[in-house]
């Protein structure tokens, strides 16, 4: 049975546990299985204004997934592209226009929308207030490709901070808190 594609469906947070655990593979709980290259709790890689880079291969161990926290600031539109990954939008806070091949949509908290590889998108805040979306993409290398970048690595629990001046691409201008 072949349906339509959906851009968009109001869901609560079980569909993003869903989403985690269905793309992360399953690992080897043999006893005495060293399960080290992952981290088990974490308050995320590097925190950039409006953006906190949550997960990525550096404290997940694989490359199924990366989960950032962005802030779209009111009144603010992204430009038209197109990611490689799957993009899933799970909107936190304010209204979210997710215009996708031309379609927009606006989408209030616990609504999802949805990218496919190739798809055209365009990201628009409402003038009203600022934005908080959590964003999956699937598999991994959409952060780097979109900005989001991992210039310093902190042991956990600390994250890489940027210290708010500086080049955003350069360790130097991070601090691990």
């Amino acid at each position: 049975m072949n349906l339509p594609s959906v851009r968009f469906i109001p869901v609560g947070a079980a569909l993003i546990a869903a989403v985690l655990i269905s793309s992360i593979n399953t690992v080897d709980a043999k006893e005495g299985k060293d399960s080290k290259g992952y981290s088990y709790a974490t308050n995320g890689v590097v925190s950039l204004p409006n953006v906190k880079l949550l997960l990525d291969e550096g404290n997940l161990g694989g490359k199924e997934l990366e989960v950032a926290e962005i802030t779209f600031l009111a009144g603010s539109v992204d430009g038209k592209h197109q990611h490689k990954s799957i993009e899933i939008f799970y909107v936190l806070s304010g209204t979210f226009g997710h215009e996708v091949n031309g379609e927009l949509h606006w989408l209030t908290p616990g609504m999802v929308g949805v990218v496919r590889p190739g798809d055209f998108v365009r990201h628009i805040a409402s003038k009203d207030s600022d934005v908080k979306v959590l964003v999956i993409w699937t598999p991994a290398g959409e952060a780097a490709r979109v900005g989001i970048k991992t210039p310093l690595r902190c042991e956990y629990p600390k994250i890489a901070t940027y210290k708010g001046n500086g080049d955003a691409r350069q360790a130097a201008s991070f601090e691990c808190r």
